[in-house]
């Protein structure tokens, strides 16, 4: 679905770097896997702003913070109102148009029939209709 959703922007790769590792992933693993595969490169991780209080909880959040710069986007319901306290942190806050939805509510549209449109990128939604993905199996 998200190659489907980036293929036609060269700006975008998609891995699959923890469904091939399998089991747990912790995204400090992710990242020096990044980091080794990609030495020269400036490594971003985007988050929701719901996640920054509790980024200090992170599994090593202070080598991550070291091997990655965070761009977080707010989630409404979620204002930010502090950076949290990890040293060497680097924040960049992406703004844009919030959308009042979650994943969760997204599948509960499928499963009733609703629209997509204007929540996802189109190539996205096709794969889902394409592969009757999040259907009651009824």
């Amino acid at each position: 679905m998200l190659r489907s959703a980036v293929r036609l922007d060269a700006r975008f790769e998609v891995s699959d770097f923890e469904l091939k590792r399998g089991g747990v992933s912790y995204t400090i693993d992710s990242a020096r896997h990044f980091r080794k595969l990609y030495p020269d490169d400036q490594l971003y991780w985007i988050i929701g702003g719901d996640q920054l209080p509790k980024l200090h909880l992170w599994k090593e959040i202070s080598e991550l913070a070291a091997l990655v710069e965070f761009i977080f986007l707010e989630r409404p319901g979620y204002p930010v109102r502090a950076e949290p306290a990890v040293p060497g942190l680097r924040l960049h806050r992406c703004d844009g148009h919030l959308l009042a939805i979650s994943s969760t509510e997204l599948r509960e549209r499928i499963r009733q029939g609703l629209s997509l449109e204007y929540f996802m990128p189109h190539k996205a939604i096709v794969y889902i209709e394409e592969h009757s993905l999040y259907r009651d199996s009824r």
